[in-house]
């Protein structure tokens, strides 16, 4: 039997998968020391897999996750990953993929989430994995960068691979923190570069609302479009010339987690479809905002979508 070749235009990283395991308590426990929870949910993390995840529930089938997993949890996001639909490669390590736990008290409105470290990579598991990337990526691709990867893999390994995408003309797009964060934009300026502002205060000490130190920024480092996210005040995007604000008209939830991922994917789904800036901006928003529904990142539907589109107002600003 002929294997299936799998056609994308999208090329999502995801390095650093997870299992999620949430835990929901509704009512204070009578026993000190002891939480007993009342709903459970499970489900397959990272980036990644959360950005392929809402490329599904808005019908965008033409992308593919490459994912680095090992062991038997491993073996779970990968049963689950098949099971979600979400289009997914793997490349296995030798160490085991981390369980993120969140513990959630519903009746405080608050949330603890521990994050387990992570797996380690080997240098020889670093080098087959840039070569299983080579092998994927395709000539004019999107390749898309998100959320951080196992340790030792440094960020001159993520920077060869980004070289690589640009010497086969794919357009870079990013959404990452920390060291590698500064060290792409100055080094290898992405086309899209996804950042809260606190980030972008941290990495770049530049305030979200001194409007014309962040174009000059965007200009300087030559990022196409470059997205900030501002929490319950929505997101601005700096273009070329224009400043769009994307603001929610109403916040449900103070569960935040995955609302990110689901906005990045979003306004990827938006360019995806050649929509204008503005309305690319009001998906991302919408996505948000519906992620803040349920339990779990990226688990919303397609009417949580459509619902919260009529939830987020437009204004554009000429710089």
């Amino acid at each position: 039997m002929k294997k299936e070749r799998i056609v994308i235009s999208v090329c999502v990283l995801n390095l650093n998968p997870c299992y999620d395991h949430w835990v929901i308590i509704e009512k204070e426990s009578p026993i000190p020391n002891v939480l007993r929870g009342d709903k459970v949910v499970k489900l397959v993390d990272g980036k990644g897999l959360n950005i392929g995840r809402v490329f599904n529930t808005l019908g965008f089938k033409d992308y593919l996750c490459l994912n680095i997993v090992g062991g038997e949890v491993g073996k779970i996001i990968e049963s689950g990953s098949r099971k979600e639909g979400i289009k997914s490669k793997f490349f296995w390590i030798e160490e085991e993929n981390r369980i993120n736990t969140a513990v959630v008290f519903e009746y405080e409105k608050r949330m603890i989430m521990i994050n387990e470290p992570g797996p380690h990579i080997t240098n020889l598991e670093i080098n087959k994995f840039i070569s299983f990337f080579q092998q994927n990526l395709k000539e004019d691709d999107k390749l898309i960068i998100s959320g951080s990867a196992p340790q030792r893999f440094e960020s001159y390994h993520l920077m060869e691979l980004i070289n690589f995408a640009k010497k086969k003309n794919c357009e870079i797009d990013v959404d990452i923190g920390g060291t590698w964060l500064k060290e792409i934009v100055e080094s290898s300026p992405p086309d899209i570069l996804k950042i809260n502002s606190d980030e972008l205060k941290v990495a770049f000490d530049i305030d979200i609302k001194e409007t014309s130190k962040v174009n000059e920024f965007r200009k300087k480092n030559h990022i196409k479009e470059l997205i900030i996210t501002h929490g319950k005040e929505g997101s601005w995007g700096f273009f070329d010339e224009t400043l769009i604000k994307a603001t929610p008209k109403k916040i449900f939830s103070d569960y935040s987690v995955g609302s990110g991922d689901s906005f990045f994917a979003g306004y990827l789904y938006g360019k995806e479809k050649k929509f204008p800036l503005e309305e690319c901006l009001k998906i991302a928003t919408a996505c948000g905002i519906a992620n803040t529904l349920h339990y779990g990142a990226a688990i919303f539907n397609k009417q949580d979508f459509k619902d919260q589109l009529k939830n987020v107002e437009i204004k554009k600003v000429v710089l």
